[in-house]
């Protein structure tokens, strides 16, 4: 996962020098760039959107779990303190 934005910088990078060494006229190049560019930004706003969604979703699952112990402890005190 670390090396995700290292892979998505190459691969533009990678699209953008194709793109431009390709024998097309600069009005096609220029379109095709905007639109890839457009293309490699869109999934890389799904991407980041993803990562949130799944980073969000594992702290709800914690704080979960955190709550769930805290009333089992506090459940075991209650009992220990009745006797």
């Amino acid at each position: 996962m670390k090396s995700l934005p290292g892979i998505l910088v190459g691969l533009a990078v990678g699209a953008i020098v194709g793109v431009l060494l390709a024998p097309e006229s600069g009005k096609k190049t220029r379109k095709r760039i905007s639109s890839e560019s457009d293309s490699f930004f869109k999934d890389l706003q799904d991407q980041l959107q993803s990562g949130l969604d799944n980073i969000r979703s594992q702290y709800n699952d914690y704080v979960d779990s955190a709550v769930s112990k805290t009333q089992d402890a506090v459940s075991q005190v209650k009992k220990k303190a009745k006797y």
